[in-house]
C-alpha cells in the first residue's frame, strides 16, 4: 500500500510541476510585461482546464501527503526509541584517562651523554 501510494504521489508532484509551468502567468513576477491586459477588479474570465487540473492534482497530492505519513507511522519506530541511554553520567577527562595509558618514556631520552 505504501508502494502504491508513494507512486501516485510522485506522479502527482510531477504532474503538478507540469500543469504549474504550463499555465500563463497572471501576477507581476520577474519576467512578465508591466502592460498585462488583466484589469484590477474586472472579470477574469472563467478558469482555464489547466487552472483546474491543478486544484484536483494538489487536492489528490494533499492526500497522498497524509496517507503516507499515517502509514510509515504505524510500520516504522524512531531511532530514539532503539538508543542505550547511560544511566550515570561520566566526566569527558576521566573517561580519557581510564580508557588510554600513557607509555613510560623511551630509554635513549632519560640516559645523559
Amino acid at each position: 500500500m505504501i508502494t502504491f501510494l508513494a507512486t501516485v504521489h510522485i506522479l502527482a508532484c510531477l504532474a503538478l510541476i507540469g500543469l504549474v509551468l504550463v499555465q500563463d502567468s497572471k501576477g507581476g513576477g520577474v519576467f512578465t510585461s508591466q502592460s498585462s491586459s488583466n484589469s484590477v477588479l474586472g472579470a477574469t474570465g472563467a478558469t482555464t482546464l489547466a487552472a483546474t487540473m491543478t486544484k484536483v492534482v494538489s487536492v489528490i497530492l494533499v492526500i497522498t501527503c497524509i496517507g503516507l505519513a499515517m502509514l510509515s507511522s504505524r510500520t516504522q519506530s524512531s531511532v530514539v526509541d532503539s538508543a542505550v541511554i547511560p544511566t550515570t553520567p561520566m566526566n569527558a577527562a576521566a573517561a580519557v584517562s581510564e580508557t588510554t595509558e600513557v607509555p613510560p618514556p623511551p630509554a635513549s631520552a632519560t640516559q645523559t651523554k
